[in-house]
């Protein structure tokens, strides 16, 4: 991968949200979609947008591309594996036929489906179903995919980023690495079935459809591992009870034994590392909504 990470001061969170309402504006333009005003679904780690009259959302890499050496990778990762699920009949949102990813304006876009507005959140046993469903379409899909890219790239990249700015102090940076490293030890040998990982598997990231189907977003993690990954993520999100819940109806549809906390403690630990790497990255652009849930969970996991 290329390195494209600035070392200029970043953008406000108003100002990063406009200029992605620009972009996306201006490809919808360039794609022939005509006059196109946005509308901000969502703005976090990145910029959710309605493109009115179009039935496509565009996802614009914004807090979360900052932290990227190539920002432009992750994203056609995430169109691939998009693509590939719907070819395989996995419950994903469908890319859109120009899906991309476009860049504008130094901003990455990719364009996918736009399901509706339901506010409505799946029950454990629907985002049971749904995981299911996805490991079962993709069994033995996405062979030339990396593996286990949320242990390694998703976690030292943002670190890196959040160190070279100054958010991060090198006594902390250390510490950080340190346990990256002894929770990669700790996975070692470890994990049943390599499978097509949805990656972020947790029904935040799960969107019903108008016909009542649940169907996978948020693609950009998505790659090669040990399913345990995926268990771990639905079985602890967004609560214990809820993620229990999801994790126990998962294995009753599959047939597996119910893995316990201790042996999911393991990937639970890699897990809340690189949930905590993300929001020191995103914490660096986006202080506001990020930095003290980054401080909290770095001291947590220090045992400050």
């Amino acid at each position: 991968m290329t390195t494209d990470q600035s070392t200029s001061p970043p953008q406000s969170p108003p100002e990063t949200r406009e200029r992605g309402q620009r972009a996306a504006a201006a490809l919808a333009a360039d794609l022939g979609l005509g006059t196109v005003v946005p509308q901000v679904i969502s703005d976090r780690g990145s910029l959710m947008l309605r493109l009115p009259g179009t039935g496509l959302v565009a996802r614009v890499s914004t807090h979360t591309l900052a932290q990227r050496r190539d920002p432009g990778w992750w994203v056609r990762q995430e169109v691939e594996v998009g693509r590939l699920a719907h070819r395989a009949g996995a419950p994903v949102v469908p890319p859109a036929e120009d899906a991309g990813p476009h860049e504008v304006d130094g901003l990455w876009i990719s364009l996918w489906t736009d399901q509706g507005s339901a506010e409505v959140r799946a029950t454990p046993e629907e985002s049971a179903a749904a995981l299911a469903a996805w490991h079962r379409a993709l069994a033995g899909a996405g062979q030339h995919l990396p593996v286990m890219t949320m242990a390694h790239q998703v976690i030292t990249e943002p670190l890196e980023y959040a160190a070279r700015l100054g958010h991060l102090d090198a006594a902390t940076h250390a510490a950080l690495a340190r346990e990256h490293e002894e929770a990669l030890v700790g996975i070692e040998g470890l994990g049943t079935e390599q499978v097509l990982l949805h990656g972020d598997a947790h029904r935040g990231n799960l969107l019903q459809d108008t016909e009542g189907v649940w169907r996978w977003s948020d693609l950009e993690e998505s790659c090669r591992g040990p399913v345990e990954w995926d268990l771990a993520v639905l079985g602890s999100t967004p609560t214990e009870e809820i993620g229990r819940a999801a994790l126990t109806a998962y294995c009753r549809i599959t047939g597996r034994d119910v893995p316990t906390r201790e042996e999911l403690a393991p990937w639970l630990r890699l897990r809340t590392l690189e949930g905590t790497a993300w929001l020191i990255g995103c914490a660096v652009t986006f202080p506001e909504r990020y930095a003290v849930p980054a401080r909290t969970y770095t001291d947590q996991i220090l045992g400050r």
